[in-house]
């Protein structure tokens, strides 16, 4: 059996886990920003008039106009965002590297033994697991058991030495540890995920002293990494000399410095030194040449434990940092990056010393003293590293351990964070509100003022509490302290009214002067002079935009849209001519596809079209599970105005009205719902469902409002379309009554093509002498030819809905096939009651084939669409006679008799009498005879 020391050899696990919680960092060092505080689009629409029809009324045409959107983009930014999985990983990193670390040192002579267990120790202190509430009590006693159970067993497994291999012992501490990590999440009063986020904040006291403690191992590393460089060579000629020895060390030891003095240390191209960046070749170096140091640590821990135990530390460092950085926790990464340079530079300094002390004649021989740096002839190692920890001792000291406010300022923000969390799960609770705004306060205000995550904290908090003052005051303290494109477009965003105009400029130009290659400052400094008259400010800003990011669906939306929103459509079509029909939109684009196909829908209706100016769309239907949002609605709009206006088959457009009718139902579209409902019909209108589409805009046009005067409009120019010329006056009167500026004029063309002349003179004087001068030559042109009397009644642009039914029905009646043609006018009927033709043809029919409660009930459809059509209503006052029904009969008559002259309503009403004594004979026959008896009775 191996022994322990044996084990020691195969330190594969802790390997494996210091380079996931490597790659973890580096992962969160790029993506923590973004995921925290994510930047986002923000729409915007501006109502463009589009033309997408026109009827024929006599020799006019009657347009259908209606809006489509220009959609405009600006930024904003989201959270901050917790992250329970992300604090869930660092805490099992940290609990399997304490775990790993005591399986280790419990196999150490007594001496290491006993310090490496306290720093374990202090970490399960630090924690404070008890602050979750587990007992209820104000004791310690999670504390107590931690470290009794943890203790007792490192304790155990030390006396038993080397009789137990580390395997087991690392599975029986991971074991303890998984046991106690069980027993806090069953008896924590909340929840897994704001268990994690709290945890996770009380371990940064802890996680700020690993990341020290590996720094403090690692801060010799790079300064051995440049003398390994300048002798590693195999021939001696190719290996360097003192000089660029000192010179490479120099400046390494340089750029720390310029960067602790200063902050900051620009490298060009936008690049800054980042003193944690340097902790990667120095781990590295130290676990490459970890065999060759064994001798400044060899009497006390071993290399094969020292080997495990820097994996281990690099792990749960890196998990720290990991979690900082994937945080933005600006407090605490500011302390490791402070702290990193200095003491990366005092140990690298020392580090130099000593060499130089020791080797420096076998540098200058260009020898490999890589080999022997930790084998002095005149000057002990541990002089110089405890010379330079006393100098950072002596620094901290002197400056008040500046670091250990920022690392309480850090943890503040996490418990803030997480308390604020807590607190959007319970709106109600204010007391737990107030408790992470304390924290924010303690964080931002006076351990580490304005610092940027508890200002954004804080205007998180009162943004859920619908605060917007004073979560304009958290970012403004958020700027005191410098620029920050976030910050600013966050700020500007809140800056919405007209009194705002100047301040938000002023935060967005102060931004991007800090900034100047910012592309959303740009960008929303170009939106943000669109409320202003200064339009060439609007051009200059989209251009530099453009300039900043070739090719960026954002910008060229924006400059589309502004040319919309502007009626530049020659510009517009210009600038889509030349940069966007030749080049495919991106798929995740919605603003650019909608502006797009809105450029294409505004030039079609100009003469001279050219061809290459086409619609960026899609013929297939929109996702009838989506959540629209502003500009994914103006794309799923635009695009179905389109199909409703193309030439398309309706097999292609109703696909789109049932996936439009699936959207408006889901309850996140309600904002959209109307303009959904009303897609939904005009496609159904122009797949031939004039019934449907109808009955799917009557909701609309019901009330009193101006859109349901728009709707009774469109509703009025349909039933012009189908030449119910008496249906669409009284309709468009009433839309005309609502304040529908375009109904009058159609209303006046219905009344003369009804042929009712007095009252269309009577509209069309109102109209010729009226305040509104756009509808005066509509007046003056139907007083014309009122006057010359003769309304020529223009061919429709689509065929009579029904009418293709009517001569089916007809020709199978004429062939001797009643059966079949009364199954046609049924269903004919039911797809077009509005149909006059159509509706008096059926009732005739079943008139002639004694099938008078059949004639009433298709009369009676009819009715429904066209209430005081005279033909109809004669129709169906006589076949209400024929079925028994004289009363509604009489109904219809009361409403002719004003209508018909004396002579004409006299025959009418002749012949319903007849009707009406035939029936009543028919009945009194059937009651005296009785019914008819079966035969053979």
């Amino acid at each position: 059996m191996p022994t322990f020391s044996q084990s020691l050899l195969r330190p594969r696990l802790p390997l494996l886990l210091a380079l996931l919680a490597l790659g973890g960092a580096t992962y969160a060092y790029f993506a923590g920003e973004a995921a925290t505080l994510p930047m986002r689009l923000v729409p915007h629409l501006a109502p463009v008039p589009v033309v997408l029809d026109s009827v024929a009324a006599g020799p006019a045409w009657l347009p259908l106009p209606l809006n489509g959107y220009a959609v405009t983009l600006t930024h904003d930014v989201g959270g901050p965002y917790t992250h329970p999985l992300a604090a869930t990983g660092w805490l099992l990193v940290l609990a399997g590297a304490l775990a790993g670390w005591l399986a280790v040192v419990s196999g150490l002579r007594r001496p290491a033994f006993v310090v490496g267990t306290a720093p374990v120790i202090f970490l399960l202190s630090s924690l404070n697991v008890d602050g979750l509430g587990l007992f209820g009590g104000s004791q310690p006693y999670f504390l107590w058991l931690s470290l009794g159970v943890l203790g007792a067993a490192a304790g155990g497994l030390h006396l038993l030495g080397e009789r137990v291999r580390l395997p087991l012992r690392a599975l029986v501490l991971t074991t303890l540890m998984a046991a106690l990590a069980g027993l806090v999440y069953s008896k924590t009063p909340l929840s897994p995920a704001d268990t994690a986020l709290q945890l996770a904040a009380f371990a940064t006291p802890a996680g700020a002293v690993l990341v020290a403690l590996l720094v403090l191992w690692v801060g010799v590393e790079n300064v051995r990494a440049l003398l390994w460089f300048n002798s590693q060579a195999e021939q001696p000629e190719s290996r360097f000399g003192l000089f660029p020895y000192l010179l490479a060390s120099s400046l390494y030891l340089g750029a720390l410095g310029w960067y602790w003095y200063q902050g900051s240390l620009a490298l060009g191209y936008g690049l800054h030194l980042d003193p944690l960046v340097l902790l990667l070749p120095a781990v590295l170096t130290s676990a490459l040449g970890l065999r060759l140091r064994a001798p400044s640590y060899a009497e006390w821990v071993p290399y094969p434990a020292a080997r495990v135990l820097l994996g281990l530390l690099t792990a749960a460092a890196a998990a720290a940092l990991g979690y900082a950085f994937y945080t933005v926790n600006a407090p605490l990464l500011d302390a490791a990056r402070a702290f990193s340079a200095l003491a990366l530079g005092l140990l690298g300094a020392a580090f130099l010393l000593y060499s130089l002390l020791n080797f420096a004649p076998l540098i200058r021989q260009r020898l490999r003293v890589y080999r022997v740096a930790f084998a002095p002839r005149r000057f002990p190692f541990y002089a110089v590293y405890v010379l330079g920890l006393g100098v950072l001792a002596l620094y901290g000291v002197q400056g008040g351990w500046p670091w250990l406010a920022q690392v309480q300022a850090g943890q503040y923000n996490l418990l803030g964070d997480a308390t604020r969390q807590q607190s959007e799960a319970r709106p109600d609770d204010l007391p737990l509100a107030l408790l992470a705004e304390r924290y924010y306060a303690e964080s931002g205000d006076v351990l580490d003022r304005f610092n940027r995550p508890a200002q954004l904290g804080r205007a998180a908090l009162y943004r859920f509490r619908s605060q917007i003052q004073n979560e304009q005051n958290a970012l403004r303290r958020a700027l005191l302290r410098q620029p920050d494109e976030k910050v600013s477009v966050r700020l500007a965003a809140l800056l919405t009214t007209p009194g705002d105009f100047l301040d938000a400029l002023a935060v967005l130009r102060q931004a991007r002067r800090a900034q100047p290659r910012s592309f959303a400052l740009t960008s929303d400094l170009a939106q943000l002079f669109t409320r202003s008259a200064l339009t060439d400010s609007v051009a200059t800003y989209l251009d530099r935009a453009a300039r900043l990011t070739p090719g960026s669906a954002v910008s060229e939306a924006n400059q589309l849209g502004f040319l919309l929103s502007q009626g530049l459509y020659a510009e517009a079509e210009q600038l889509f001519v030349k940069e966007l029909a030749t080049r495919k939109t991106p798929a995740n684009a919605p603003a650019l596809a909608a502006n797009s196909t809105l450029a294409y829908l505004l030039n079609a209706t100009k003469p001279g079209q050219k061809k290459g100016f086409v619609a960026i769309t899609t013929n297939s239907a929109p996702p009838a599970s989506a959540d629209l949002d502003d500009a994914t609605f103006a794309e799923v709009y635009q695009d179905a105005l389109h199909m409703a206006r193309a030439t398309r088959p309706a097999t292609e457009r109703l696909p789109w009205a049932k996936a439009l009718a699936t959207l408006a139902a889901r309850p996140a579209n309600e904002p959209y719902y109307e303009q959904l409902v009303y897609l939904q019909s005009l496609l159904l209108h122009a797949a031939g469902h004039e019934l449907a589409a109808r009955q799917a805009l009557g909701p609309l046009a019901a009330g009193t409002s101006q859109s349901a005067a728009y709707y009774q409009y469109v509703l009025g120019l349909w039933q012009l379309q189908q030449r119910q010329y008496i249906a669409a006056a009284t309709r468009l009167g009433q839309a005309a009554a609502l304040g529908a500026a375009d109904a009058r004029p159609a209303q006046a063309w219905a009344l003369a093509l009804a042929g009712r002349p007095d009252s269309a003179r009577a509209v069309a004087r109102r109209l010729a002498l009226g305040a509104d001068t756009a509808q005066r030559p509509m007046g003056q042109r139907l007083a014309a030819a009122l006057a010359v009397g003769s309304l020529v009644v223009g061919q429709p642009a689509r065929p009579l809905v029904g009418a293709a039914a009517l001569g089916q029905a007809q020709a199978a009646e004429a062939a001797g096939r009643p059966d079949s043609a009364a199954r046609r006018y049924r269903r004919a009927v039911a797809t077009a009651p509005f149909n006059v033709a159509l509706v008096l043809a059926a009732g005739r029919f079943f008139s002639a084939q004694q099938q008078p409660g059949n004639a009433y009930e298709v009369l009676q459809q009819g009715l429904t669409e066209n209430p005081d059509d005279p033909a109809l209503l004669s129709a169906f006052a006589l076949a209400a006679a024929s079925a028994g029904v004289a009363d509604l009969g009489q109904s219809a008559l009361a409403q002719l008799r004003p209508r018909l002259d004396p002579a004409a309503y006299a025959t009418l009403g002749a012949q319903f009498e007849a009707r009406r004594r035939a029936y009543a004979a028919a009945a009194a026959e059937f009651e005296t005879l009785g019914p008819a008896q079966p035969a053979g009775r």
